[in-house]
């Protein structure tokens, strides 16, 4: 216990030597507690944020309105702690949960190897190949439960499929002509249906009924659709880990007292490789909130009357000549929540780096 108590001191203390890091820290659990206790603070303000006053309207800076109001009266920091409410919890679950996709993959693939790994990686680097953001556009902008139910939809994702066979076939061929056809041919099907599937499930999943339905359906899609697209930087970092840790002695060791491969993977891969989860998913969270934010102001994420920073900003630029204000709260705590994670995912990242880690123990 000693031990793990000296490295968590240890990490903690190359952690405060990051000052930039630090401070982000404070600023962002300050924002964090703003944001989350709102509910607590909005009665001792005797607002709501949704409550409608046109005689206020486009009011400035007061003790009655810190941030002012908007073009239906309604207060601006109230809705700006509503809004961040969903534009973090957005990029705190979709972070965590692509983290969570990520490792099982990147742990299955790093750990087994031979064509588990071969097959999962393709998948990877086909998603990496993609344009994440004019995907992510487009698959808030369609009706998918419209292409769900589309007969050609299934013909395209047949074709894409096909596609992807051919490329890994040629690909294997043209890398190794020593290749064997048979094992060839089964791998590049099994990435082709590594690829087609998960497309497919996506498209179901957001063209159900359950999804596109309710108040809050448009900010589980945009979860959905995020995280979807984001779990590929942890899955190659995860793999890397692996298939380092895999060849230490202590798993040797435990491999010939007779330890099965999920108590290997729980017990000494994944733990061993938390530092990577640890930063990409923090720093994983500045990004989602920018995906967030730029979807919503192009009015595809997040939808009235529910608010977030992207909603209010896309909102505030047809009141820009009255209120210029309006634009730049949501602006601002957008910067600040991505800088402040940005700093806080670097810190994390230079204090438990195992090379400068080690160093001080010695």
């Amino acid at each position: 216990m000693a031990a793990t108590e000296s490295l968590k001191a240890m990490v903690w203390r190359r952690f405060k030597k990051h000052r930039l890091a630090f401070w982000s820290l404070g600023g962002l659990g300050f924002l964090l507690l703003l944001c989350y206790g709102i509910p607590l603070i909005a009665p001792l303000m005797g607002w709501d944020p949704d409550f409608i006053d046109l005689y206020a309207r486009y009011e400035g800076m007061s003790l009655k309105h810190p941030f002012g109001t908007d073009e239906l009266g309604r207060d601006v920091f109230l809705r700006l702690m509503y809004g961040g409410r969903i534009s973090l919890t957005v990029g705190l679950i979709s972070a965590l949960t692509a983290a969570l996709i990520g490792t099982t993959i990147g742990v299955i693939a790093g750990y087994f190897g031979g064509w588990i790994d071969s097959i999962l990686m393709r998948f990877t680097d086909a998603m990496l190949s993609v344009p994440v953001l004019p995907l992510m556009i487009v698959f808030a902008a369609l009706d998918l439960r419209k292409i769900s139910q589309a007969e050609g939809t299934w013909n395209v994702l047949g074709i894409i499929a096909a596609l992807i066979f051919v490329m890994v076939c040629l690909g294997q061929f043209i890398s190794n002509k020593r290749a064997q056809i048979l094992p060839t041919l089964l791998t590049a099907l099994l990435s082709a249906l590594a690829c087609a599937l998960p497309l497919a499930g996506l498209i179901k999943l957001l063209g159900s009924e359950q999804l596109a339905s309710g108040t809050m359906a448009s900010v589980v899609q945009l979860i959905i659709i995020v995280v979807f697209f984001s779990w590929m930087t942890v899955a190659r970092l995860v793999r890397a880990s692996a298939l380092q840790i895999r060849e230490m002695e202590y798993i040797d060791a435990a491999r010939m007292l007779g330890a099965p491969s999920k108590h290997i993977i729980t017990t000494h891969i994944i733990p061993n490789a938390m530092a990577p989860i640890i930063v990409a998913a923090t720093l994983e969270v500045g990004g989602v909130v920018l995906y967030e934010s730029v979807l919503s102001f192009l009015g595809l994420g997040v939808k009235p009357p529910t608010a977030s920073w992207g909603n209010m900003l896309r909102n505030a630029l047809d009141y820009l000549q009255d209120s210029p204000l309006l634009a730049f709260w949501p602006g601002v705590f957008i910067l600040v929540a991505v800088v402040c994670v940005n700093f806080f995912g670097d810190g994390l990242r230079d204090a438990l780096d195992p090379h400068e880690v080690h160093g001080s123990q010695k």
